[in-house]
C-alpha cells in the first residue's frame, strides 16, 4: 500500500497549494486507518506521526488525522513535538520527491514543544490553530496563541515561529513579559 502520507512540524515540516479545508473531512473519502502510525528517517533527521484515526485522500497526497501527535528531531538532536486536544485534527500533505511535509494545519488545543539536545524546553506554544510551511520552515500560530521561550512569555493575534532561527514575530495586540538573560 502506497503510504506517501504524513510527517510534521519542525525540521522536516508542513502546507502548500493543495490545501484541504479542516471542516471538510468529506473531501478525504479515501482510506481510513485506525491507530495510525507513520515514520520517516533521512539525513536531516527523523519524524513520527501518530493518530487515533487517519483519513487518506484517494490520491494519497493529503492526510487528515484525528488526535495527532507529531514528533520531529533534527541531526542536532533538537526535538519538536506537536499535539492537539483529543478531538483536534491535523491535515497535511507530503512532497513526493523529498518525502517531507509540505504543509500542515492543526486545530483545537494545539501544543508545540521544542527541546534542545539536552532535553531542555526552549520553545512552548499553545494555540487553537497552527499552520506549518515546509519550504519556509515557519509555523504560524493563531487563535489566542501564547509562546514561552525560557522565562519569557508572549501573546498576540498571530505569532510566526521561524524554526531554524528559533525566532518569533508577533502581530496584533502584542503582550509580553521579558526577563534579562542570566549571566553565568
Amino acid at each position: 500500500m502506497k503510504r506517501l502520507v504524513l510527517a510534521v512540524f519542525f525540521f522536516v515540516f508542513l502546507f502548500g497549494p493543495q490545501k484541504v479545508g479542516l471542516n471538510a473531512p468529506s473531501q478525504l473519502e479515501g482510506e481510513k486507518i485506525e491507530e495510525f502510525s507513520f515514520s520517516h528517517r533521512d539525513q536531516s533527521g527523523e519524524w513520527k506521526i501518530l493518530g487515533k484515526t487517519a483519513l487518506l485522500s484517494p490520491d494519497q497526497k493529503n492526510t487528515s488525522i484525528i488526535n495527532p501527535k507529531i514528533t520531529i528531531s533534527d541531526k542536532k538532536k533538537k526535538v519538536l513535538t506537536l499535539q492537539t486536544a483529543e478531538d483536534g485534527r491535523a491535515e497535511f500533505n507530503i512532497d513526493e520527491k523529498t518525502k517531507r511535509i509540505n504543509s500542515l494545519i492543526a486545530t483545537k488545543g494545539v501544543i508545540i514543544i521544542q527541546k534542545d539536545n539536552q532535553g531542555e524546553i526552549i520553545f512552548k506554544s499553545v494555540s487553537e490553530k497552527a499552520v506549518y510551511n515546509g519550504k519556509e520552515k515557519v509555523i504560524i500560530l493563531s487563535g489566542n496563541p501564547v509562546v514561552e521561550q525560557g522565562k519569557n512569555r508572549f501573546q498576540g493575534e498571530i505569532i510566526h515561529f521561524f524554526i531554524e532561527e528559533n525566532k518569533i514575530v508577533i502581530e496584533g495586540k502584542v503582550k509580553g513579559t521579558v526577563f534579562p538573560e542570566e549571566k553565568d
